[in-house]
């Protein structure tokens, strides 16, 4: 498909070229890669279950939990045999359960029925890194007053819980890693009150909700190398790839830096040390600042957006962000850049085009020995 597509604008764009010719061309390249698959029944142990399995001195029962001196796939399957004794043959069964070693860890098994009893298959289940059930008093901290979670201790149709959950968790564990993920459970009423279960990643800097039985798909830019034989153009190979970077603090402290010594006019006047206006790069809250009102209100420079639009303005936003990126950035994160390799960088911005992560693609150019931006922003 992408060898057709290419042959036909080439050959429109170039009607005339001679056999041998080659052309270099970008293209945008979509990459998926597979969730996890799920099994037909997911389960996890509770504590009756452990104690049905015995609840003396090392049985399961004991501690509600399975340790290194226990048979764990002899308890498992014996569990499968009993409380799915009715599923048909060919089905598989996720089962998570808790596992000492020092401290508790869950941990999933999977197996599937056969004609001659259970046997363990290979069909991993995701396992959030950590549980949590609100409490009373934390919905509480989300507000008492009518319409928020802390008047009647439950969310509802009219509230945006992701909203006060994304906010919540990111104070709850402020010492998170990013890629760590938190299953959360919450009360939720729709005329009777039920509980709900969500699961959240956190990126570096945000908690979303997340679904990692999804598939993913990952757009970067290769490029298509293609020879012309005097009637068709041909693909004759596909250079590329993908190097994911995420802005932190640091980098948006370097930002901060230049515009200090190149651009002290833009400066925050209120923290000079951790934000500015030229980027828009904010070291205090890692992130770039594109409200449109602080960017004409305050740091208008020699009157420079004047008369312009919010459009006109998020497009001098972009472009010095792409800037920064560009001259000061990339330099300093990639020692022998790669031609074939799409850059794709992410930073999180506020206000603007909106709250939320973006990201730009960039790629090397060897006859300049610059990087050129070649996609973006787009929301991630």
């Amino acid at each position: 498909a992408l060898q057709k597509a290419v042959n036909s604008m080439l050959a429109e764009m170039y009607p005339y070229c001679d056999a041998g010719s080659t052309a270099k061309v970008k293209v945008l390249f979509g990459d998926v890669t597979e969730g996890f698959k799920s099994a037909d029944i997911v389960y996890t142990l509770t504590s009756a279950d452990y104690d049905a399995m015995g609840e003396e001195k090392g049985q399961p029962g004991k501690y509600d939990n399975f340790d290194s001196k226990m048979d764990v796939d002899t308890y498992l399957k014996a569990f499968c045999t009993g409380k799915y004794a009715d599923l048909a043959v060919g089905k598989t069964v996720s089962i998570t359960y808790k596992y000492y070693t020092g401290s508790v860890a869950n941990l999933t098994k999977t197996y599937r029925k056969t004609s001659e009893g259970w046997e363990e298959v290979a069909l991993e289940a995701f396992v959030a890194d950590q549980s949590y059930t609100l409490s009373k008093e934390d919905y509480d901290s989300m507000g008492e007053e009518k319409g928020q979670p802390g008047k009647f201790d439950n969310f509802d149709a009219n509230m945006d819980v992701d909203f006060y959950l994304s906010i919540f968790l990111k104070q709850k564990f402020p010492y998170t890693k990013a890629g760590a993920t938190c299953e959360v459970t919450y009360k939720y009423y729709n005329k009777t009150t039920t509980n709900k279960t969500v699961l959240y990643k956190y990126d570096g800097n945000t908690w979303s909700a997340y679904d990692p039985y999804a598939d993913t798909v990952t757009v970067s830019t290769k490029i298509a190398e293609m020879s012309y034989n005097g009637t068709d153009w041909t693909l004759a190979r596909l250079l590329g790839g993908t190097k994911e970077i995420t802005m932190v603090e640091a980098d948006y402290k370097a930002l901060i830096e230049w515009v200090t010594a190149n651009k002290p006019a833009f400066l925050s006047t209120q923290s000079p040390s951790q934000e500015e206006y030229y980027f828009g790069a904010s070291s205090k809250y890692n992130n770039i600042n594109n409200r449109y009102d602080t960017w004409k209100n305050h740091y208008n420079v020699d009157g420079y957006l004047t008369g312009k639009s919010d459009s006109d303005i998020q497009t001098i936003m972009d472009e010095r962000i792409a800037e920064g990126i560009v001259n000061i950035l990339l330099p300093s994160w990639v020692d022998t850049p790669d031609s074939g390799i799409s850059y794709v960088i992410v930073y999180t911005v506020y206000g603007g085009r909106g709250n939320g992560s973006y990201a730009m693609s960039f790629m090397y150019n060897e006859e300049t020995k610059k990087f050129d931006k070649v996609a973006g922003p787009v929301v991630r």
